[in-house]
């Protein structure tokens, strides 16, 4: 199991939720339907009205965003523009994608709804449209806010909904730089390009709310979709959803079966609130007569008949059909008062922790998962920019080990990998995570044949036979798969 992952579990503010997006299978739930502040997560939710004004054809990537007052004075992150500036829709969806611009969320939400918490009010409606009965939302950014909750479980349906319904404009959430007005921003997501497979979706991170992050991954005709909220660290984070994902996708099917929750669409029309008298003519879009609307349809949240085989306790993740029924809201109705989140206990698909740790494996073990075409269960490359590890030529084995480095001449093994830099990462990987631990250990990473292929091996080398041992039962605690060997 990957290291790091009991750093985030322990923290009161951890939540898990992970579904075979193919067939709507849970695979693993963790304090799911606990509410939880989801920070910059919320970006979600703005960029889903977005692209369903984009749909509509009321927005297009050329429209103006204007930057107020407002939106200027809100805290980092951001982008730093002044009020009166603009920037064209297009380049505002990817500050909130990579940069998670604070402030181009606020002046889309003012130009979509005329006020940031108008626009609040319809990012709450549209939640209890997708089913996301728990979350609350108070602004369009995800900074602090009391009020603003959501749960591991809502921020999966979000996401599972975003691909459902806006396939082409998800791919957005892939963007690993951003370049505006001279300056380059990196994706928060780390794990775009290190982690094979993964295409988003967002970060986020508040000191209430932990470390966040929602992904999907696909791979050999896989599709997992992943929430992990409250990491202590982002390493912490990032290393609980790569082994989750890595457990999962060694489950997932790549039969389709599941149903995409069905959703009303906004009727297409150019449609556009009055516009402000202060607001300059200039970064206004072309405005017409109001067209006549349909009448609002809700989602009405069906459980299937059954759930597929195997799937445990936990049921799949629920669909949706669209029933048409008349909607009365008053525009500043308070949305307070929520429904709770139904207290259903989680079934957790891990290792039970009785104390002991994960279990030892074997390179046997490990090189049948690579030839069975299961995702190595250690497969998850260190986060670094995409261009070192992704996109670096597969090394060689590194230089063979001398024992005479560290004087022990046994070795603690946390994985055999299918490449070296695999295994180099996830020794660095290791030694992040687990602090002093591992200071009288050197780095061995040593290839070997197994069968048809080479593996590489990724070990700390150098100690006795009493310090291995003791180390590997200490990394066990903290559920990193290890297991002691001899040298020579």
């Amino acid at each position: 199991m990957a290291a790091g992952a009991t750093d985030a579990r322990a923290d009161s503010r951890h939540a898990a939720f992970v579904v075979d997006a193919n067939t709507g299978r849970v695979l693993h739930a963790a304090n799911a339907n606990d509410r939880r502040f989801p920070a910059s997560l919320t970006k979600m939710m703005t960029l889903y009205l977005v692209f369903e004004q984009i749909e509509a054809g009321r927005l297009n990537a050329s429209t103006p965003i204007r930057i107020s007052a407002q939106a200027a004075a809100v805290p980092p992150s951001k982008l730093d523009l002044d009020p009166g500036d603009t920037i064209p829709l297009g380049a505002a969806i990817r500050a909130l994608v990579t940069k998670s611009a604070n402030d181009v969320s606020v002046a889309i939400a003012e130009h979509i709804s005329g006020s940031e918490a108008a626009f609040a009010r319809a990012m709450t409606a549209k939640a209890r449209q997708l089913g996301m009965r728990a979350t609350v939302y108070r602004n369009a950014h995800g900074l602090p806010d009391p009020e603003q909750v959501t749960t591991a479980r809502d921020i999966l349906t979000l996401s599972l909904a975003l691909y459902d319904h806006f396939p082409q404009h998800a791919r957005v959430f892939a963007t690993r730089q951003f370049s505006y007005a001279g300056a380059a921003y990196r994706n928060h997501n780390t794990m775009l390009g290190s982690f094979e497979g993964m295409e988003g979706i967002k970060t986020g991170y508040t000191r209430a709310s932990g470390f966040n992050l929602s992904a999907s991954v696909r791979r050999d005709g896989k599709h997992v979709v992943a929430v992990v909220m409250g990491g202590r660290t982002a390493a912490a984070r990032n290393a609980e959803m790569r082994m989750l994902l890595n457990r999962s996708l060694a489950r997932a099917s790549t039969s389709k079966s599941r149903r995409p929750a069905l959703i009303a669409r906004a009727e297409p029309a150019a449609v556009s609130r009055p516009r402000p008298a202060s607001r300059p003519a200039r970064t206004a879009p072309q405005e017409t007569a109001a067209a006549p609307q349909a009448a609002p349809r809700l989602v009405e949240p069906i459980r299937p008949a059954a759930p597929p085989a195997g799937a445990g306790n936990e049921p799949p993740i629920q669909m949706a059909r669209v029933r048409t029924v008349p909607v009365v809201q008053s525009p500043g109705a308070s949305q307070s008062d929520a429904p709770a989140a139904a207290d259903v206990p989680q079934r957790q698909f891990m290792m039970p922790d009785d104390g002991r740790g994960a279990r030892p494996s074997t390179l046997d073990a490990q090189a049948r998962r690579l030839d069975s075409g299961h995702p190595a269960v250690y497969a998850a490359r260190y986060d670094q920019p995409s261009n070192s590890i992704a996109d670096a030529p597969q090394s060689q084995a590194a230089p063979s080990y001398t024992a005479a480095a560290n004087h022990g001449d046994y070795a603690v093994q946390v994985g055999a990998f299918a490449t070296a830099l695999e295994a180099q990462a996830r020794l660095r990987e290791v030694r992040q995570s687990v602090g002093g631990l591992l200071s009288s250990a050197t780095d061995l990473t040593e290839p070997v044949a197994q069968g048809s292929r080479t593996l590489y091996r990724a070990r700390f080398a150098g100690l006795d036979a009493g310090p291995a041992a003791q180390t590997c039962t200490a990394l066990r605690r903290q559920r990193v798969d290890c297991f002691v060997t001899r040298l020579r």
